[in-house]
């Protein structure tokens, strides 16, 4: 967060005593960096989570926050809002995730919530042969484990051993590295019993497709890109976040890094509404996206290049109140120009999905800005409602 040292001391103190902060409780977009910086590997994160999770219990969260609650379908939210502006042909292949029936081989491949809303991206040749399975009623929980919502975490485990136990994978593909960390470091911690032999992140599934020879590179690509990183990918160690910089040096792309990348990444801006004082404010978090566009816009290169669906979203969807050219592409984007293919998620696609993630906020969220009524997170049953095709 920058804070000045005496600042950062006085902010520490009151979190360790259970007081209220001036900056920490009501800013922090538990990127987990400080975990990495701090000297004595006291992982000061845990703490903050720690006490969100006491002032939600005392405060609640207020109304606004509902639009952007994971738990579909007690919360319609802002990826449903989406969902229900998808063109057909993608309902029908979100829908295709749902089924239960066994499994082709031995692994599943997790979407995600956020893949979901960008269904497009898993029609890249490179993933035909996938059993991908999902729906957002089988959310990771990865925004609850952000927020400190402990008892909530454990539900969702319970909801997870079940489908599990039905699909019996053996091995996990992820499509995003923070289900990746949250599959593989946090539901084990409350709860999860179900056991993988491996779970694996598609950008080390993309690499060794890459370094085995069996995606082939027919146009590398004349162009210079800045990275957006995930937040959980320094989980990993620098040998997962230079995965994706492989991935571009291998098509031809130039990086230009700003200086919030690897372990010193800031979040894209969605993480700002994190803090119980926020609750997902909108305008905070446009705020905080707004503020990496600048940074993106001193490198001078030609494009952002994301490798989370979140960033992306957050990234389109704030576009709009952003008045110069930004280029942002999925790095599955570019990875299908340069094998000569074009992006299932073409321009057009990107431009009006950003359109309902703003307008969504704006028609469901601001309204209830100024709200002072709050809400408890409803308890979350084992067993999901049966699938909503009316989306």
């Amino acid at each position: 967060m920058l804070l000045p040292k005496d600042l950062a001391i006085d902010e520490i103190k009151k979190l360790i005593a259970g007081e209220k902060t001036k900056k920490v409780l009501s800013e922090c977009q538990s990127c987990f960096s400080c975990n990495f910086y701090c000297p004595e590997n006291a992982h000061p994160a845990g703490l903050v989570l720690q006490r969100w999770n006491e002032q939600y219990q005392k405060e609640e969260l207020k109304v606004r926050a509902k639009h952007y609650m994971t738990l579909y379908p007690y919360y319609p939210n802002f990826r449903s809002y989406v969902m229900e502006h998808l063109p057909e042909k993608t309902k029908d292949l979100v829908k295709s995730w749902a089924s239960l029936k066994p499994l082709k081989g031995d692994t599943l491949t997790y979407p995600g919530c956020n893949i979901i809303t960008f269904a497009e991206l898993t029609q890249a040749s490179f993933f035909k042969d996938l059993d991908i399975r999902g729906r957002l009623e089988y959310c990771c929980g990865e925004t609850l484990f952000r927020t400190g919502y402990t008892e909530e975490l454990y539900q969702i485990t319970k909801r997870l051993d079940k489908w599990f136990n039905i699909l019996k994978p053996k091995n996990l593909l992820v499509l995003c590295t923070a289900g990746t960390n949250v599959f593989k470091n946090v539901l084990p911690q409350y709860g999860l019993t179900y056991k993988f032999e491996e779970i694996k992140s598609y950008i080390q599934f993309l690499w060794e497709k890459i370094e085995t020879g069996k995606l082939k590179i027919k146009k590398k690509l004349d162009m210079t890109v800045t990275i957006q990183d995930s937040c959980y990918s320094k989980m990993f160690g620098e040998e997962y976040m230079d995965l994706p910089r492989k991935i571009l040096d291998a098509i031809g792309i130039e990086i230009i890094e700003t200086e919030s990348c690897k372990q010193n990444m800031r979040c894209c801006g969605i993480g700002a509404g994190f803090s119980v004082d926020s609750a997902y404010q909108s305008f905070r978090i446009r705020s905080s996206t707004l503020r990496n566009f600048k940074d993106f816009k001193k490198t001078k290169a030609d494009a952002v290049c994301v490798y989370c669906a979140g960033c992306l979203a957050t990234f389109i969807g704030n576009k709009k109140l952003y008045f110069k050219k930004l280029k942002v592409y999925h790095i599955i984007e570019l990875i299908q120009m340069a094998i000569g293919e074009k992006p299932c998620l073409t321009s057009k696609l990107k431009k009006k999905r950003g359109n309902y993630f703003f307008w969504g906020a704006i028609r469901k969220q601001v309204p209830k800005l100024l709200s002072k009524k709050t809400f408890k997170i409803a308890k979350i049953p084992e067993e999901p409602p049966e699938y909503d095709e009316a989306w």
